[in-house]
């Protein structure tokens, strides 16, 4: 999938998470009085619950569908290994609840703090990562991650570490076998491994601040991978604004 066609689904997803989230209620008002429902008592319940019900989530999953497919796509065109697109999948599963915690905003019922507690490193993760391979690599002829072996190996290590943290911290991966197998036992392992590896990741404190130190490598590595891999057109595009004018022919 190219960048602009990228770019252009990506912003639509957006779209139609908004709608849904912050206008389908008015959707819903206007349906139900446009309807004359409110003559005969008990005819407005199954409207609203068939709009709230299922047509609103609906939308939201949608939105995310398109989100989760479009990005595997890209990374499948970018011919960058396969383990990303799991990468992204576990990234998105954990993000998933912070984006409608957000939508909550825009009834004037979300605080500041509320946020910073609810947000995921997997969703910056995530985030980052999109806007990343949103970049037009096939214009220029440039390799994802760089060409440099130790950057590339800097960057997986740290959206390893990403992926492992988002395991540890979401309930929504103990439930999933449970959901989609009927493996119980299966999702109770799971819920008790997850503890002690968020204690392993997080060096026992219990806290995301060594997760913050490598989201912070993760964006300064993929923003250097960006640049020239060869040295001498670095130095050269380094160089250049502090070139006086009419000193190079």
């Amino acid at each position: 999938m190219f960048a602009g066609r990228y770019l252009w689904w990506m912003l639509i997803a957006i779209a139609i998470f908004l709608f849904f989230t912050m206008c389908f209620d008015y959707v819903t008002w206007l349906t139900v009085v446009s309807s004359g429902c409110a003559h005969v008592a008990g005819s407005c319940g199954p409207i609203i619950v068939t709009m709230t019900g299922s047509m609103k989530p609906s939308g939201v999953y949608l939105a995310g569908a398109i989100i989760l497919v479009v990005t595997l796509a890209r990374v499948h065109y970018l011919s960058m290994n396969w383990a990303w697109g799991v990468v992204v999948a576990i990234w998105f599963v954990a993000s998933a609840p912070f984006p409608l915690l957000l939508a909550s905003g825009w009834t004037g019922q979300l605080k500041p703090e509320t946020v910073l507690d609810g947000l995921p490193v997997a969703f910056l993760f995530l985030v980052v990562f999109c806007a990343y391979i949103g970049w037009a690599f096939e214009d220029s002829g440039a390799r994802p991650l760089g060409a440099w072996r130790a950057l590339r190996t800097i960057i997986r290590f740290s959206a390893v570490y990403g992926a492992l943290l988002a395991l540890s911290e979401a309930p929504a991966f103990a439930t999933i076998p449970d959901r989609l197998l009927g493996d119980m036992r299966l999702s109770a392992s799971i819920a008790a491994l997850q503890p002690g590896l968020n204690d392993l990741l997080t060096l026992g404190r219990g806290r995301d601040t060594f997760a913050y130190v490598v989201f912070a490598v993760f964006v300064v590595g993929l923003a250097a991978s960006l640049l020239p891999q060869n040295l001498a057109e670095l130095k050269a595009r380094f160089a250049q604004p502090f070139t006086l004018r009419g000193s190079r022919q």
